[in-house]
């Protein structure tokens, strides 16, 4: 029997007001309401991610194929469930179509609100969004085909309800010792519907390869997936409210011109079956809705399943999506490959670890540059072609990825990394050559110049003096406490740049503050010292002495000169 339908039981959670109330919504409740909540507000960012991608997915295929009114594109016919069963192909039609994508943005967009064409098209895939269903569950396969005949096993990899809940994450051999769910009775095993869905989604995009189940007797030609969205450098734009959020990153017109298709592919209007053949003959993928669909597991779940026992579900592996210049992905930051398997490709680049993001600002925000191997993310390119239509305001970057285990037989999920950046539409704006946006960046290189080499050295030398060990946690933890002091102070910087300022002031600014923070925390370093740091070491066969006062005056000297600053700048 059919039981818990995502169309209109309520399992996605949204921030309601500025005050952090949250309350969980159904899909149509969400299409209908979208401009009176924030934000999501799930149970962690990553799961906001992927949740938000499925949401864009419905929205892609949707106006890929209606307008704004809800009338389909003049050259497209479709069928009772708005499927595209006709299109009249050529190029006339297509630059017709590409102005139509845009007019439909904008009113979507002065509208303030979605219409109920959203929610029609639901109604007609209704059977589909069933989280337990013998024939068509969400995001899942029917028992027949992850069954013995099909797999290399006598039986699929079975996963508990507390190891897909990456607020526990505790697996069969190590208990999680601070869980927000106590042991007893299974109590960690438990999810509720909303929580499974949510979950289901989430781990579709971040999933790890500890599991061993395949599809057949041999090894897949590419590499098994651990989901799409635990590849990326994820990044997206905020707006005033979900609506606005959801139409900042709804890439109508894709920037790159082979994905502009009207064939969006979401996996719901497939039945399990042909999703995972799909997958399984490595078919490209070549439209966003298909693109945040994207399965890295058949996953079953018994239609049978009882909420109140503990919860598990059996998934098979499935091969990865093609990473190599993917650039229909709009969502990442890129890495162009100098070696490996990879050379001379660009890959998805995920985000650092306790790295803030303004120190990869020229990744976010360069333009396309063969010569330099920069690839900006299309999200930001999208926003560039919507700005005419949204005016100026500031812009709101989202970034988000999954931190693994660095095993790479497992890629066990370990941590989030997030980031929020706020600026100035008019400093992306403005690229160039002698414009802000280069010259934002080229402050982020020169930052990161001081700390990176001249602040490291400065550390270095007073790891010489002292004869510390080498590979202690002296240096790196030396780093990241300067990182984190000039953290907020850059931001504010970044925040407070207006239109009428002058590029050399602020840049000044900055340097000044950047000069003061460092010399600052050099100056703490120097009243802490020791009679063996002033003593010093003898270096260069016995010709120099290195004590703490000249490691000082040469990294003052190297900032001085970096910072292009006169030395009475400074007193």
């Amino acid at each position: 029997m059919s039981r818990f339908n995502l169309i209109d039981e309520p399992w996605i959670s949204v921030m309601v007001n500025l005050s952090g109330e949250t309350k969980e919504v159904s899909l149509k409740e969400l299409f209908t309401n979208a401009h009176q909540y924030v934000q999501l507000a799930g149970d962690t960012k990553t799961q906001d991610f992927a949740v938000f991608r499925v949401l864009l997915a419905i929205l892609h295929t949707v106006f890929s194929r209606v307008d704004a009114d809800g009338e389909a594109y003049e050259y497209v016919t479709l069928d009772d469930n708005f499927r595209v069963v006709d299109i009249e192909e050529n190029p006339r039609v297509k630059l017709m179509y590409e102005k139509e994508l845009m007019d439909t943005w904008q009113e979507l967009w002065n509208s303030g609100r979605f219409p109920e064409i959203i929610n029609l098209y639901l109604q007609q895939w209704h059977e589909r969004f069933y989280l337990f269903d013998e024939m068509y569950p969400f995001y899942q396969v029917t028992e027949q085909v992850v069954s013995a005949d099909n797999i290399n096993k006598a039986r699929p990899s079975v996963i508990s309800g507390k190891n897909i809940n990456r607020q526990i994450s505790e697996s069969g051999n190590k208990t999680a010792l601070f869980s927000p769910k106590y042991s007893a009775k299974n109590n960690k095993e438990k999810l509720t519907e909303a929580e499974i869905a949510r979950w289901l989604i989430t781990f579709q995009g971040y999933t790890g390869l500890s599991d061993k189940v395949i599809f057949g007797k041999e090894k897949y030609d590419v590499s098994n997936s651990k989901g799409w969205l635990f590849d990326l450098g994820g990044i997206y734009l905020e707006g005033d409210n979900l609506f606005e959020t959801l139409l900042l990153n709804l890439v109508l017109n894709h920037p790159v011109d082979e994905y502009k298709s009207l064939q969006q592919k979401p996996a719901w209007e497939f039945s399990g079956e042909e999703v995972v053949n799909r997958l399984l003959k490595q078919e490209p993928v070549r439209n966003l809705a298909e693109l945040y669909t994207n399965w890295s597991r058949a996953i079953y779940i018994d239609p049978s399943t009882d909420i109140a026992d503990a919860f598990q579900l059996s998934i098979v592996k499935l091969p990865e999506i093609k990473h190599q210049n993917q650039f229909l992905e709009p969502m990442t930051l890129w890495r162009f490959n100098r070696t490996g398997t990879n050379k001379e490709t660009f890959t998805p680049r995920k985000h650092t670890f306790q790295q803030a993001m303004w120190r990869s600002f020229g990744l976010i925000s360069l333009p396309d540059d063969d010569s330099e191997n920069q690839r900006r993310p299309k999200i930001m390119d999208w926003y560039r072609t919507v700005k005419p239509f949204i005016g100026d305001r500031r812009v709101v970057i989202n970034t988000v990825s999954m931190q693994d285990d660095g095993n790479a037989t497992s890629w066990v999920p370990t941590n989030e990394i997030i980031d929020r950046m706020n600026v100035e539409d008019f400093i992306i704006d403005d690229d160039k050559p002698e414009g802000w946006l280069y010259r934002v960046d080229s402050i982020v290189s020169e930052t990161q110049q001081m700390i990176n080499i001249h602040y490291r050295n400065f550390l270095r030398d007073i790891v010489q003096i002292r004869g510390l060990d080498g590979k202690n946690d002296y240096i790196p933890q030396s780093i990241a406490k300067i990182y984190e002091a000039v953290d907020r102070p850059f931001r504010e910087w970044l925040e407070g740049i207006g239109t009428g300022d002058s590029m050399d002031e602020k840049t000044f600014e900055w340097r000044e503050t950047l000069f003061t923070i460092l010399t600052n925390e050099t100056n703490r370093i120097i009243d802490n010292a020791t009679y063996r740091d002033y003593r010093g070491v003898t270096i260069k066969d016995g010709t120099r002495i290195l004590n703490i006062v000249t490691a000082h005056n040469r990294l003052i000297y190297h900032l001085r000169k970096g910072l292009k600053m006169k030395e009475a700048d400074y007193e």
